[in-house]
């Protein structure tokens, strides 16, 4: 595909933004950014829950299990009706059946055991028997719920309770049992109750329990008998037909839905083996032991020996060992010695789980490593995957020659680790006989075992009329053979060549995601189909990129669980934060307000010094440093290693040191100044011990082979600083691999930040010198920052800061050159403001109605509002027996209907009229509306597709009531209007019932907290008391207009493409 221009195409990918940037290339080798030719700023959900981060796919799915629950309870209620009638139990007509209502069922259920009843009397007893048929258990699903202990116990209870010989009085069925209760005046339902109970620790606990639980067994028991005894008494009527229908009536239940497992990453054909597997707990020890090294002097690494990994494994396999006692003790070394691989904490590694679980005496014992690895993983995939308690119970019997009882005990009892790993079996057996063979890394043996790298599974070769020849020749690894490298025309589906990230694809599928699979993270999956989206328009009207660069925001991936840890994090370290600044503002007698951060960042370093603050000395001169001094120029904040060489500037390669040790280390590491450190009498060996003290992640830093440490996967510190390694960017760099195979990388988000102000970025759309989160376009110039961050310019940095080292400056950017231009022409500054300030923030439409539709809430109704609603006495029905609106107001039995009131949870478009006198009015489709005009089309036309209902509600040429239709604007949608003689560009941010609708800018996010932040700072501001200045002087933009408002401001609908290209046709009265 022939390039139109050469040009840098840079991807800033969040959860829910992805901003771009074009930059042209010139002719040099390699080639260097010279102007911004465009960038553009691209909005949607994330399919999330913005409240607690969960998928809403989840809530819609457990939504849907709700209805199909009850409907398929209706359905089995309905076929057992047909069946009775069918039968002859159960009378046809109506009436007749409605008057059996009146006799308990329970008095019936007694009964059939001992004498005849009527055929309408056994239809009653067994209609009622399918209302309530008991609990049936799932093995894999009852481990996860909380309250299965208490419903099991209830269960046992109620056995214990039934004989069905009748012996000692006690009731033979569930139904004489219930029938007995209820004579009794006690309940006949399963209540569930809570108790706290105080232990004899004077600690409380929670005690769970059921007054009763049936389940299926039971039923079915009670069931065959009253079968029994009918049959004796009427065998033509109780006949074999009739028992064969009506007990699978009674006791059919579908299977669960089997989940099938993600794709293997070496071998995407096959399935991924659960964690629980004995081959992939073993697999997991031997990488693990691979990695584990000896710190020795000078926390030198060094290696375990053959006969020592194969000690330390056979050991695991039995159960975790310490790092400080048991590890050094089996592989023959001192107490004192260090592994890299512990910490705080971490203080053990662990032992083969599944192992330690199941030879336990209460399991299989002994008798349990008499298996080889085959059948271990034989009988774990049984207690893993076999739904029914006994078929396992069988299978065990067979196969581990056991007994019913010690069957049942493994398979109730056993507790296996859950989840799945990231390769299939088969792959892990073939890497786990690598890892077995010699000491080496994981990496070493998926080469070793025969797959190649992860990075070179997406390659493919020429496919007719969807790639074309780059001209660039590789070389196979596995073959020799020179091959022409290809390029995809435009971006495909991703789960067609990601195969390995995505799940299974479906046996019928409609669509790209269930015909090729999908990545399971909704998050995931639509940010990279908005990739798709923008990255083909871009290639439409710019041509092929020659290079492609992206930053990938680290919560893209994050799970719901993931997201909560993160949060709980980022919350503890504001609230250590705001420790640290209240004791920097009592030391330098200051408020908080004025404590700088780099205070805050010092106090840090400072207490990772030590646990013990009279024991918090400098690294290198062994001084010791009060709170006081930290915060004093006696003390600085200092790399550990070079920044100029590592370009690292995260809190794991800074510490405090006294300025004259800083000044001595220079631009060092610590193990090369040593011998300047052992002139002024400050050894080695205890610059060592302190740094023992430090995190893991900073200790070995200090070490003689820390900066070669640093650089082990990646002898190349530029191509470590260009390449982020993540799972996420792996993914995004495969995928834009398939447009641009050559030149696609994915960078690393550290010095986005430090070079968006470096370059003076953050004044582009002003908030003195901050970045403005609050603009949609600052996603934009982050991915003209990305886009500079090529290696030439790494290369620049790293010159400049250890330049600015040199001079001895704070701030190690000082001198950082610009990408083109000079400081005093800014005329990079200038081509990226231009850029941005021509940027028409493009939103991801959504024009579906389907969404929540009422509250989960009942309300009263009068009104259906949220308040309370006065009550009005219920006129008896005797009183108006004869009233015409007799049905209206109550039942034929003279009970009154409740009426319910049920508050719509949204609004799904106003549509925009004219009236016959030219002006115009906005009426409101709430989503309820919507569901049922889409209803009723379906009902007239039984085959039309989601798309024909859709294009139905989203008329073009007139809206529901038949008037002519100006507009139909739906939640996000973008308009033109002229606001007090200002051209504005503005999007819905609602839809009030009353029929007006408020704007926002497009450009403007996170209005709701910026309103509230300014009302916030406008009453401090007002009671003299300190201020946010920021969010006082915000202007950012939410009016409400009605219709006829919109037509006097000239108002539009528009459209912007995905890549920011607006489309205006003008204002149509």
């Amino acid at each position: 595909m022939p390039q139109k221009m050469r040009y840098r195409l840079a991807l800033d990918l969040g959860s829910t933004s992805l901003g771009w940037a074009i930059l042209r290339l010139n002719n040099d080798t390699p080639p260097a950014p010279i102007a911004v030719i465009k960038a553009g700023s691209r909005i949607f959900s994330d399919g999330r829950n913005p409240k607690d981060g969960s998928s809403l796919a989840v809530t819609r799915r457990e939504a849907r299990a709700m209805r199909r629950r009850r409907d398929r309870l209706l359905k089995r209620k309905a076929r057992m009706m047909r069946t009775l009638i069918d039968h002859g139990f159960f009378p046809k007509d109506d009436a007749a059946r409605k008057a059996l209502e009146t006799i308990s069922p329970y008095g019936l259920r007694a009964k059939g055991l001992n004498e005849a009843l009527k055929p309408e009397e056994f239809a009653r007893a067994v209609f009622h028997i399918n209302q309530r048929r008991g609990f049936k258990s799932n093995r894999k699903t009852d481990k996860k719920d909380n309250d299965s202990g208490a419903l099991k116990t209830a269960i046992k209870q109620l056995h214990a309770a039934l004989d069905s010989s009748g012996a000692e009085g006690k009731p033979r069925t569930v139904g004489e049992y219930l029938h007995r209760r209820e004579q009794a005046g006690q309940t006949v339902r399963a209540r569930y109750r809570q108790q706290r109970v105080e232990k004899e620790d004077g600690k409380t606990r929670i005690d769970k329990s059921y007054d009763l639980y049936i389940d299926r067994a039971m039923i079915e028991a009670e069931f065959d008998a009253l079968w029994a005894k009918q049959s004796e008494l009427n065998p033509q009527l109780f006949n074999e037909t009739a028992r064969a229908e009506l007990k699978d009536c009674l006791l059919h239940q579908r299977p669960l839905k089997p989940v099938k497992p993600g794709r293997c990453t070496l071998m995407p054909e096959e399935v991924r083996a659960p964690l629980a597997l004995p081959s992939q707990q073993r697999f997991r020890i031997y990488q693990e032991v691979n990695h584990l090294y000896v710190l020795r002097e000078g926390l030198k690494e060094e290696a375990l020996t053959l006969e020592q990994r194969d000690r330390l494994v056979a050991a695991l396999e039995e159960g975790g060992k310490s790092f400080k006692t048991a590890i050094p003790k089996l592989l023959g070394l001192p107490g004192t010695v260090k592994f890299n691989l512990a910490d705080a904490k971490r203080t053990e590694l662990k032992g083969n789980a599944t192992s330690m679980e199941l030879s336990k005496k209460q399991f299989f014992g002994s008798a349990w490593h008499e298996w080889s690895l085959r059948q271990q993983d034989a009988i774990v995939r049984q207690l893993i995957n076999q739904e029914s308690l006994g078929k396992l119970v069988k299978r065990l019997q067979k196969y581990c020659g056991i007994d019913e009882a010690s069957a049942e005990h493994i398979a109730e009892k056993s507790n296996l680790v859950l989840g799945y790993g990231s390769l299939s079996r088969r792959a892990l057996i073939k890497i786990l006989s690598a890892l077995r063979a010699e000491v080496i890394t994981y990496d070493k043996a998926v080469l070793a075992a025969g797959f190649e790298h992860h990075s070179r599974l997406t390659n493919f070769g020429e496919i007719p009329n969807r790639t074309f020849d780059t001209g660039i020749e590789r070389i196979d690894p596995k073959t020799g053979e020179v091959q022409n490298l290809h390029a995809f025309n435009e971006l495909p589906y991703y789960g067609e060549f990601l195969q390995r990230h995505v799940a299974f694809a479906k046996d019928k599928p409609r669509n790209d995601e269930e015909r090729f699979g999908k990545i399971a993270n909704p998050t995931v999956h639509i940010g990279l189909n908005q990739v798709r989206v923008v990255v083909n328009a871009l290639i439409k009207r710019y041509g092929h990129p020659s290079e492609v660069i992206v930053e990938v925001a680290r919560d893209l991936k994050q799970s719901q669980d993931q997201r909560k840890e993160d949060n709980e994090r980022q919350a503890k370290n504001q609230r250590r934060n705001e420790r640290l600044r209240a004791d920097a503002a009592t030391i330098l007698q200051t408020v908080p307000e004025r404590v700088r951060h780099a205070d805050i960042q010092k106090l840090i370093l400072w207490e990772e010094l030590s646990f013990d603050p009279a024991d918090r000395r400098c690294p290198y001169s062994g001084a010791q440093i009060s709170a006081q001094m930290v915060l004093s120029d006696q003390v600085e904040i200092e790399h550990i290693l070079p920044f100029s060489q590592t370009l690292d500037d995260s809190l794991n390669n800074k510490t405090v040191a006294m300025r004259q040790a800083n000044r001595i280390k220079g631009n060092r590491t610590p193990w090369d100044a040593r011998a300047d450190f052992e002139a002024l009498s400050w050894p080695t060996a205890a610059m060592l011990d302190r740094a023992e003290q430090m995190p893991k992640n900073k200790r070995y830093r200090f070490g003689e082979e820390g900066y070669q440490r640093w650089l082990r996967e990646d002898k190349d510190f530029l191509a470590r600083a260009l390449n982020d390694t993540r799972y996420l960017s792996r993914v995004a760099r495969e995928y834009l691999s398939l447009i641009c195979p050559h030149a696609t990388r994915v960078i690393p988000g550290q010095m986005t930040a430090m070079l968006r102000a470096k370059f003076g970025l953050n004044d582009i759309l002003g908030l003195n010198g901050e970045k403005n989160r609050n603009d949609h376009r600052h996603h934009a110039v982050d991915a003209c920052v990305i886009a500079v961050t090529d290696q030439g310019m790494l290369q620049r940095f790293a010159q400049a800061s250890a330049s600015a080292r040199e001079r001895q400056l704070n701030r190690l950017v000082e001198g950082m050159p610009l990408p083109w231009g000079t400081e005093e022409d800014k005329r990079f500054q200038r081509s990226v403001k231009r850029a941005i300030d021509a940027i028409w923030v493009s939103h991801k439409p959504d024009h579906d109605y389907q969404s929540e539709i009422f509250d989960q809430t009942i309300y009263n109704a009068q009104g259906f509002s949220r308040s309370a609603a006065k009550v009005r006495s219920v006129i008896p029905f005797q009183a108006r027996k004869n009233s015409p609106g007799e049905r209206r107001h109550g039942e034929s039995n003279g009970v009154p209907i409740a009426y319910k009131g049920l508050l719509s949870n949204s609004n799904y478009c106003v549509e925009i009229v004219r009236s016959n006198t030219g002006s115009w009015n906005g009426d409101v489709l709430a989503t309820h509306q919507a569901y049922e005009l889409a209803r009723a089309l379906r009902k007239n036309a039984p085959t039309c597709s989601a798309a024909d209902v859709l294009a139905s509600l989203r008329n073009e040429a007139t809206g529901r009531s038949g008037e002519s239709l100006v507009m139909r604007l739906t939640k996000g949608d973008p308009i033109r209007a002229e606001v007090s003689g200002v051209l504005e560009t503005l999007q819905v941010l609602k839809i009030n019932s009353s029929g007006s609708i408020t704007f926002v800018r497009t450009n403007e996010t996170n209005i709701s907290g910026r309103y509230i932040a300014k009302l916030n700072a406008r009453k401090l501001a007002a009671e003299g008391k300190v201020h946010d200045a920021i969010a006082l002087n915000d202007t950012f933009f939410q009016m409400a207009f009605s219709a006829d408002s919109l037509r006097n401001m000239k108002a539009r609908p528009i459209t912007i493409s995905p890549i920011g290209e607006i489309r205006d046709p003008g204002f149509k009265e």
